[in-house]
């Protein structure tokens, strides 16, 4: 007597793991739509594409120690990189994980490399790799960057004189 309610209870538990991975899955293919929306309007030097991305609170600390804060001001900011050091520079983004939190927020990181910077002076400048971590953060059914941090990754203190040794 007792198999029938237990049976269905194990289905029902199955079905409702099952919806929540497929659910999982589809927000991981939305955050990875995000984060190639980005790279292509970056690519076309489309600041305000870029800057949509983000939450209207969100903020990005670039590579290079500098911190936006909103929208608007990382807009004016892409802006100001892509007229400016980053013209016609090109953003390579891979992303190499996403970890849910809860079903809102979700951490992913990614490599990157900026290839095609020039110098002041017009010589070419060495690419440059890094990471970045990014919280993202789920409204009105869509996602968008409410933190991004990003770094280049320095050698271990001591390394480059064991190198030469």
């Amino acid at each position: 007597m007792h198999r029938a309610p237990l049976g269905s209870l194990l289905l029902v538990a199955v079905f409702a793991h099952a919806t929540a991975a497929s659910a999982q899955e589809s927000d991981r293919v939305a955050i990875r739509n995000r984060t190639g929306e980005y790279e292509r309007a970056f690519n076309r030097g489309d600041a305000a594409a870029a800057a949509a991305v983000y939450a209207t609170d969100g903020t990005h600390t670039y590579a290079f120690g500098v911190t936006h804060r909103g929208r608007p001001a990382i807009e004016q900011g892409l802006r100001e990189f892509l007229a400016g050091p980053m013209k016609g520079a090109r953003l390579r983004l891979t992303v190499d994980s996403i970890r849910f939190i809860t079903g809102e927020i979700a951490v992913e990181e990614d490599s990157f490399e900026v290839s095609g910077m020039t110098s002041a002076d017009g010589a070419n400048v060495p690419p440059l790799t890094g990471r970045c971590m990014a919280l993202y953060r789920k409204q009105s059914n869509a996602w968008y960057a409410a933190a991004i941090h990003c770094m280049i990754p320095m050698s271990p203190p001591g390394s480059a004189q064991k190198q030469s040794a």
